[in-house]
C-alpha cells in the first residue's frame, strides 16, 4: 500500500514538472508584446550602429543634385557609429560615413521633433523638421524600434540563441505597413505631404525586421532591418507638392530603387544620459 501511494506521489510530481513549463511558456506573439511593453517603460540606452543604403535614379536627378561623370544616377552610403538615446523622442548619434570613395565624420542630435546635424566641413549645426520624407528614410533611427515591436503582420521564430553572452529569442518580422504608417510622430501626421510620400515609399516595396531580445527581461539587444523601394519619381515629387511642370519634372516612368541594410545594438539600458540640444549658426 505505501509502495503505491508513493508511486502515485512520484508519478503527480513528474506529471507537475513536465507541465510547469508548458504552461510558462510564451507564444511568439507574447513574448513580442512583452518586449514592446519593456521598450515602453525604459528611459534611455546606449546603441552601435552600421549599415549601408544604396540608391539608383535618372541621371538628370543626379544632376539636379549636382552630380556629374560617371557616377551620376546612384549613391552608395556605408555607415557606422556610436550613441545614445532617452526615450521616446530623443537622440545624439556621432556617425562615419563612407561615400564616393570619402569618409565624413558628423553628428547628430534629434530632439522636439527636430534634426540637427553638424556640418563635417564647417562644424557648424544645422537643423531641419524630422517629418520630412528624406528625414524618415535617410538614417538609422534608434527610437523607432518600439512601433516596429507593435505593428507587425507576421512573425518567424528563427530560434532562440544569445548575443554577449544573454539568452535571447530571435524572431523575424513582416511589419504592418498600415499600421505602421498610422503609428508615424505627430508631426508627420500633421504634414499631409509627408504623410503621403511616407504611404507611397512603405507601398512601393519591402521591409523586413529581425529582432533578438531576452527571454527573461525582454529587452531589446539588438534590431536588424532590410528595405528594398522601387518608387514612382513623378509620383514622389507630386506628394511632396513640387510642380509637375518645369525642370523638376522626370520622364514618364521614372524611378528611385533604394535598398537599405541597418543593425542597431542596444546595451547599457537606463543608464544616466543627457542629451543637449546644440546651438544653430
Amino acid at each position: 500500500m505505501k509502495r503505491a501511494v508513493a508511486a502515485a506521489l512520484l508519478t503527480m510530481l513528474a506529471l507537475a514538472a513536465c507541465a510547469s513549463p508548458l504552461a510558462k511558456a510564451e507564444t511568439p506573439q507574447q513574448a513580442l508584446d512583452a518586449a514592446a511593453q519593456r521598450a515602453s517603460q525604459l528611459k534611455s540606452a546606449k546603441f552601435d550602429l552600421q549599415g549601408s543604403v544604396k540608391m539608383t535614379f535618372p541621371a538628370q536627378l543626379g544632376a539636379m543634385l549636382g552630380q556629374s561623370g560617371a557616377g551620376a544616377g546612384s549613391i552608395s552610403l556605408d555607415m557606422t557609429g556610436t550613441g545614445e538615446a532617452q526615450f521616446p523622442d530623443r537622440y545624439h548619434a556621432v556617425i562615419n560615413a563612407k561615400m564616393s570613395g570619402m569618409s565624413i565624420a558628423t553628428e547628430v542630435v534629434v530632439a522636439n521633433g527636430k534634426a540637427y546635424v553638424k556640418n563635417p566641413l564647417s562644424g557648424k549645426w544645422q537643423v531641419s523638421d524630422t517629418s520630412g520624407i528624406t528625414s524618415q528614410f535617410s538614417q538609422p533611427d534608434p527610437l523607432s524600434y518600439e512601433q516596429l515591436l507593435k505593428n507587425v503582420k507576421s512573425i518567424k521564430n528563427l530560434g532562440d540563441t544569445t548575443v554577449d553572452g544573454t539568452a535571447v529569442h530571435h524572431y523575424q518580422l513582416v511589419p504592418d505597413k498600415d499600421k505602421l504608417l498610422a503609428a508615424m510622430d505627430k508631426a508627420a501626421v500633421k504634414n499631409p505631404q509627408a504623410l503621403a510620400a511616407i504611404k507611397q515609399v512603405l507601398d512601393s516595396g519591402t521591409m523586413t525586421v529581425e529582432v533578438w531580445f531576452g527571454k527573461d527581461d525582454h529587452l531589446v539587444r539588438r534590431v536588424s532591418t532590410d528595405a528594398d523601394y522601387t518608387i514612382d519619381l513623378n509620383q514622389l515629387l507630386g506628394s511632396l507638392g513640387v510642380p509637375s511642370a518645369g525642370s523638376s519634372q522626370m520622364p514618364a516612368g521614372s524611378s528611385i530603387h533604394a535598398t537599405a541594410h541597418v543593425v542597431l545594438n542596444y546595451h547599457d539600458f537606463d543608464a544616466p544620459v543627457t542629451i543637449s540640444i546644440p546651438t544653430v549658426s
